[in-house]
């Protein structure tokens, strides 16, 4: 008998790719590593295996539904350091659907994604936030000509009180 699935979850937002937020980063490479393999279940049901080639700063992530069809694949570029440099986004059809360009900050971190048409027109950036600590915060989503678009912030670390618990104590 095997053991069961570990499940992750992953938010996904429609105009955000899967995002290398560490999710799909790799552990230290050895000598020996032709291609690695690791796979992510999502909370939706699909699953998505990334393929990394680091002789040649190439990975690939495929996203298949619970039916085995391929939803998305991303043919990425890595950097020196082993990120997400670039990516190309294809649809279930193979179709290209987008390029992406990631940029990291100082500290290494995922500062913004360019995500472009084929002819290099800019269809959205996302910039990314960080606390003091280093740890995201959230990311907000503009279009080809700047307009913000979207933002979204991580849930609080110390929620509010519901309006219940509250109600007990003024009694």
């Amino acid at each position: 008998m095997q053991p069961p699935l570990r499940r992750s979850t992953i938010a996904f937002a429609t105009l955000v790719s899967l995002v290398p937020l560490g999710l799909a980063q790799s552990p230290e490479p050895s000598a020996s590593d032709a291609v690695r393999v690791m796979m992510t279940m999502n909370s939706d049901g699909s699953r998505t295996v990334y393929k990394f080639d680091d002789a040649h700063h190439k990975a690939v992530a495929t996203t298949t539904g619970e039916d085995g069809k391929t939803r998305q694949r991303i043919d990425y570029d890595l950097d020196e350091s082993g990120r997400f440099s670039s990516g190309n986004v294809f649809g279930p059809d193979g179709r290209l659907l987008f390029k992406s360009r990631y940029i990291y900050d100082s500290a290494g971190r995922l500062q913004e994604e360019t995500q472009s048409a084929e002819d290099g027109t800019v269809l959205h950036k996302i910039v990314y936030s960080y606390d003091q600590n280093g740890k995201q915060t959230g990311y907000s989503i503009f279009d080809g000509s700047g307009k913000l678009l979207g933002r979204t912030i991580a849930p609080s670390m110390n929620p509010s009180p519901s309006p219940k618990s509250r109600a007990k104590r003024s009694r």
